[in-house]
């Protein structure tokens, strides 16, 4: 676990135990780092301090659905990526960017209105858990590839492969 994660959740364990200025840092911590993961997937956007907002009130409201024995980022990570696909879904688009090169040739907005659970059940497990781990619970290729102990070039193939499926499957739907 990378010291940063440590930080999450030292603070977050802190503040349950009713530790006030440690949920404060939490939240400015988790602040910077959802703003961060909102960036790379909507731009500065004028709607990305909205959508922040929304994830910040989520992550105080649901704080107690955190298994204590689980890390914060992944928890985190998943509110904040719900949060946006709701926001995209009451304005009836998406403008997911999605963080490798090699899934920018996969156009977004082939998953406006989809159930993504559902799509990644369609998928060889191995690229639902790519894409999972990279793109639900914002972890990078490298810290992906390192938990599951393959290579930051093989984590790319299949989080690409599997992007790649999810869009054709979302296309045969549409027919």
């Amino acid at each position: 676990m990378s010291n940063n994660a440590d930080a999450l959740d030292s603070l977050m364990q802190a503040a349950r135990g009713g530790d006030q200025g440690a949920y404060r840092q939490f939240l400015a911590e988790a602040t910077g780092r959802v703003r961060a993961m909102l960036a790379r997937k909507i731009g500065n956007d004028s709607e990305l301090e909205d959508v922040l907002q929304e994830c910040l009130i989520a992550l105080h409201e649901k704080r107690h659905t955190l298994d204590p024995d689980r890390p914060v980022g992944p928890w985190m990570y998943a509110i904040a990526n719900y949060k946006l696909v709701d926001h995209w879904r009451k304005r009836g688009r998406s403008k997911v960017v999605l963080d490798d090169e090699a899934d920018m040739a996969v156009d977004a907005d082939s998953f406006a209105q989809v159930d993504i659970a559902a799509l990644l059940s369609e998928l060889p497990e191995a690229q639902a858990e790519a894409i999972r781990m990279t793109h639900i619970e914002g972890m990078t290729n490298k810290e992906a590839a390192t938990r599951i102990g393959i290579g930051t070039s093989a984590m790319k193939l299949r989080v690409h492969r599997g992007m790649l499926r999810l869009k054709e499957i979302v296309e045969e739907q549409d027919q």
